[in-house]
C-alpha cells in the first residue's frame, strides 16, 4: 500500500489537461535562461519529461492504536531537526511526538490547558535544526516551546499577524505568512514575511480587492473578504536558505534569498477554464472553518454561490522542498484529473515529471521524503520514503 513506483508519464491516462502532449523533445533544447534586472529568468517551454524514480517505504508512522498515535496530519504539523528527528504536532491531543530516525518513539511534551507547555488550540510547529520545538498555539498568539530535552520553555509572543500556513526557519529568518483585512479600503493583504531578531521585514506583499460579506446559513458563518473559489492563495516553500513562492494562476514561481528575488522559474503550461461545477467538485464535502469552538462545514454549492468564482484554475497546486535542494511542484487539476509532480534542480533547472501517485514531500530527512498518506479508513499517517533516482 505505501509501495510506490513511477509511471511514464507519456500516454494513457496520466495526462490531464494541464499537461502537453508528449513528442520528445528533450529539456536541454526547450530549456532557455535570461537576465531581468539581476533575477535570473528560467523558462522549460518542453513537454513534461518522464522521471524514471522509484521510492520504497523505510517505514511509517501514525495511525496505529498505541499511546504515540496519531490520526490526522498537514504540512503545518511536520517537523524535523538536524539529527533527523521527526516532530508531528497532534492537535487533537494537545501534544508534540517525537520520533527518531529510524522511527522509534522517543517521547510526547505539552498537554491541554493555559499553563506553561500547554496550549488551547494548537495550530502549527516549528522545529530549530538543535531540536527546539515551538507550537503556535491561538489563544496565547505565540508560541509554548520546548528544549531538545522536552523540558519547558518560555512562551515567545509572535509579534506579526500570522495567517495560517507553515512556520519555517530560513537562515537566520523566521518566515510566515500573515493577512490583513482592510474592510475600509475594500482591500485583503497577503504577505509573506521574514523576522530576523526584531526586525520584520515583507519578502512578498500582495493586495487584492477584498470581496463582500458571504453568509453561509449552511454552517452559520458570515465572513468578509474570503474571495472567490480559485483565487490564487500565496503557496510557499523553503529550499535550502531560499524560500520559492507563488500566487499567480500561471506557472509561475520566484525564488528569493534574502528578502531578494534571485530567480523565476515558468513553464509554458495554461490554465484551465474554471466552472460552477469544477468549483463545487473543488470544495468537495464541503469549506472547513476552523473556528476556538472546533471545525465548521460549510455547504460546497452554498459556498461557491456566496462567494462566485474565478475565470480559470491556478496550474500550481502546491510547493515543497525535496532531497539536495530540489523544489517539487504539484500541479493543480479540474475535477479528479491528475496532480502530476513537477521537479527542479537547484540551479532552477527543469529535471522531469512525477505521475501523481508519487509521494508528494512534507518534510526532508536527509535523503529520504517525508509524505502523508491515508489507509483504507482515511486515517493519515506519515510515510518515510526511500528514493531511487534514475537519469539525475
Amino acid at each position: 500500500m505505501f509501495s510506490t513506483t513511477a509511471r511514464t508519464l507519456c500516454g494513457g491516462a496520466l495526462l490531464g489537461l494541464l499537461i502537453p502532449a508528449c513528442t520528445g523533445s528533450g529539456p536541454s533544447s526547450a530549456l532557455q535562461r535570461t537576465d531581468s534586472a539581476g533575477v535570473e529568468i528560467v523558462t522549460y517551454a518542453g513537454d513534461d519529461i518522464p522521471l524514471d524514480w522509484s521510492f520504497t517505504p523505510a517505514f511509517a508512522i501514525g495511525g496505529d492504536d498505541t499511546e504515540e498515535s496519531f490520526y490526522a496530519v498537514d504540512p503545518t504539523t511536520v517537523g524535523v531537526d538536524g539529527r533527523g528527528r521527526l516532530y508531528v504536532l497532534d492537535r487533537d491531543a494537545y501534544r508534540v511526538l517525537v520520533y527518531d530516525a529510524d522511527g522509534r518513539y522517543v517521547r510526547s511534551m505539552g498537554g491541554e490547558g493555559g499553563g506553561p507547555g500547554e496550549t488551547r488550540f494548537p495550530f502549527a510547529i516549528l522545529v530549530s535544526p538543535d531540536g527546539t520545538v515551538g507550537v503556535f498555539d491561538i489563544s496565547k498568539r505565540g508560541f509554548v516551546r520546548f528544549g531538545p530535552d522536552g523540558a519547558i520553555l518560555d512562551e515567545e509572543r509572535l509579534v506579526a499577524g500570522y495567517g495560517g500556513g507553515l512556520i519555517r526557519r530560513v537562515g537566520q529568518s523566521l518566515v510566515l505568512s500573515a493577512d490583513e483585512l482592510d474592510s475600509e479600503r475594500g482591500i485583503h493583504t497577503d504577505e509573506l514575511i521574514a523576522i530576523t531578531g526584531s526586525d520584520t521585514a515583507a519578502i512578498v506583499h500582495i493586495e487584492r480587492p477584498a470581496g463582500g460579506v458571504v453568509d453561509l446559513a449552511s454552517c452559520g458563518m458570515r465572513i468578509m473578504g474570503i474571495g472567490p473559489v480559485f483565487r490564487p492563495g500565496l503557496r510557499w516553500t523553503p529550499v535550502q536558505a531560499s524560500v520559492a513562492v507563488t500566487a499567480v494562476a500561471e506557472y509561475d514561481i520566484t525564488v528569493y534569498r534574502d528578502r531578494t528575488p534571485v530567480r523565476m522559474l515558468r513553464r509554458t503550461i495554461t490554465p484551465l477554464g474554471a466552472t460552477p461545477e469544477i468549483a463545487a467538485a473543488h470544495v468537495g464535502d464541503g469549506m472547513k472553518v476552523q473556528t476556538t469552538g472546533g471545525v465548521r462545514t460549510c455547504d460546497a454549492r452554498e459556498v461557491v454561490e456566496q462567494r462566485g468564482i474565478e475565470d480559470v484554475i491556478p496550474v500550481i497546486d502546491d510547493l515543497a522542498e525535496g532531497p539536495d535542494g530540489t523544489l517539487w511542484v504539484r500541479r493543480a487539476n479540474a475535477l479528479d484529473g491528475p496532480r502530476p509532480i513537477d521537479v527542479f534542480g537547484g540551479d532552477g533547472s527543469y529535471l522531469g515529471t512525477l505521475p501523481d501517485d508519487a509521494p508528494f514531500p512534507v518534510a526532508v530527512l536527509g535523503s529520504r521524503i517525508v509524505a502523508i498518506e491515508a489507509d483504507e479508513m482515511d486515517v493519515e499517517r506519515l510515510v518515510v520514503y526511500d528514493i531511487e533516482r534514475e537519469g539525475v
